[in-house]
Formats: C-alpha cells, structure tokens, sequence
C-alpha cells in the first residue's frame, strides 16, 4: 500500500514538473542547464518536459499495477520496476538533450 501512494505522489509531481517545463519553456530549471551552450531553448524544454510527464505516467502505472496485483513481492516489485524506467527514462532525456547543444 506505501508503494502505491510515494509512487502516485511521485507521479503526479512529474508529470506536474514536466508539464510546466513544456508549456512555459522553462528551460533554466533543468539541472546543468547552461545557456551558452544551447542552440534551441524551447525545443530543449519540450523535450525534457515530455521525458518528466514519461517518467511520471510510468510512475503513475507502476503504482496502479502495485494496487491492483497487491501481494507480499509486489512493493519491491514496483520500486526496482520505477527505479529501472527512471532510470532508462534519464538516459533517454540526456541522449535526446544532445540535439539541442552546440
């Protein structure tokens, strides 16, 4: 049951994150972020946001799986399994974030 409400929090603050990101271009709240060595803010912050709210939507499966398959391996389960789409779902956002660098 703990697993499924830290994941749905952790979801929601995701995919809240990564929408804010997207919709407002905030590109200067993305860690590392340095403007003389971007090429393309927006397209930047479009990409990183959509990597958030990916990261959040698995979160949010994840915990949704948790509670309808409860049983005594199923929170482990879902932390590794959040933890593994985490951290693909970074590596994806740093591949990606390449494009937009000079």
């Amino acid at each position: 049951m703990a697993a499924t409400i830290i994941l749905s929090i952790i979801g929601i603050l995701f995919v809240l994150m990564g929408f804010l990101i997207r919709k407002f271009k905030l590109a200067n709240v993305i860690a590392g972020y340095d403007p003389s060595l971007v090429k393309e803010r927006a397209g930047l912050a479009t990409w990183i946001g959509n990597c958030a709210m990916a990261t959040g939507l698995s979160a949010l499966i994840i915990a949704l799986l948790n509670h309808l398959f409860l049983s005594a391996k199923s929170e482990t389960f879902s932390y590794i399994a959040f933890m593994v789409l985490s951290m693909v779902s970074g590596v994806v956002a740093l591949a990606g974030s390449q494009k937009y660098s000079k």
